[in-house]
């Protein structure tokens, strides 16, 4: 059987969870056939993703952005300073985006709406693939993140493949729409075990897919802790949706990772 290459496309691996058993971590996601690991930094303190990267150099790469929660006019000055500076060393500008689920403030969702327009540009000015985060309010009678979340990407971006919706959770329709606007879409681990991600993945063809743990969270159904090996289990799930086999799935996935995140490997 030929072998299985996999990349976990986004996770969190400065997260306190992994602060006493990475170096075992990234053995396990060599051993389950991963060749890449991209680690997100959602805030301005960057440190800990440095070291981390700067240790498992060519093996873990990491995207830059801003959590939407945390969007202040001080937070988001100071990210797009360390995006520029970094600018060579990150794969992607990202996780930014929307966030209604934790901001219920009407203020404050403008305020993420002007800082994600403000990131936008600054993908398009570096050449950089855009990592998008979109989450409902919990009030179902609100404004709805993910509709405004298309709408504002497709006014201000004309390059479809710069865009990645990190775990999207849309609705069918929206993920119709993000499929046809030509976007990718990353499927998370929690696939196994949650209907909204199984219908995403079930309706995102392959060629605009990729997979992430978004580890430490979202773990597959048994599993506490989430980590970037368990992208495995999520191929396997993948795969059985849509009829094919685990390696189609991983050949198609680890494919376009490559090409989103234009990583030397």
């Amino acid at each position: 059987m030929a072998e299985i290459q996999l990349i976990d496309s986004h996770c969190h691996l400065n997260w306190k969870s992994f602060q006493n058993d990475l170096p075992e971590v990234i053995d396990r996601a060599k051993k389950n056939g991963l060749v890449a690991v991209i680690t997100s930094s959602i805030g301005p303190e960057i440190q800990d993703t440095l070291n981390i990267v700067r240790k498992f150099q060519g093996y873990v790469f990491f995207s830059l952005g801003l959590h939407p929660p945390q969007v202040s006019s001080k937070t988001v000055s100071k990210t797009i300073k360390l995006i520029k500076e970094h600018e060579k060393e990150i794969v992607a500008i990202g996780e930014v985006g929307l966030d209604y689920y934790w901001v219920p403030e009407l203020k404050k969702r403008e305020e993420q709406k002007k800082a994600f327009i403000q990131f936008i540009k600054l993908a398009i000015e570096l050449d950089k693939t855009l990592v998008i985060h979109v989450r409902n309010s919990r009030n179902q009678q609100d404004e709805n993140a993910n509709d405004e979340a298309i709408r504002i990407l497709s006014e201000n971006i004309d390059t479809p493949s710069r865009v990645l919706m990190h775990c999207y959770s849309g609705n069918k329709t929206q993920t119709r729409k993000v499929v046809n606007l030509g976007w990718w879409i990353s499927v998370p681990t929690s696939v196994t075990n949650r209907r909204v991600h199984q219908n995403t993945a079930s309706i995102t063809p392959l060629s605009q897919m990729v997979l992430e743990t978004d580890a430490p969270f979202l773990a597959p159904k048994g599993y506490k802790r989430n980590e970037p090996a368990y992208v495995a289990i999520s191929a396997e799930k993948i795969a059985e949706l849509k009829n094919t086999s685990k390696k189609e799935v991983a050949d198609a996935t680890t494919k376009n990772a490559k090409k989103i995140y234009n990583l030397p490997i």
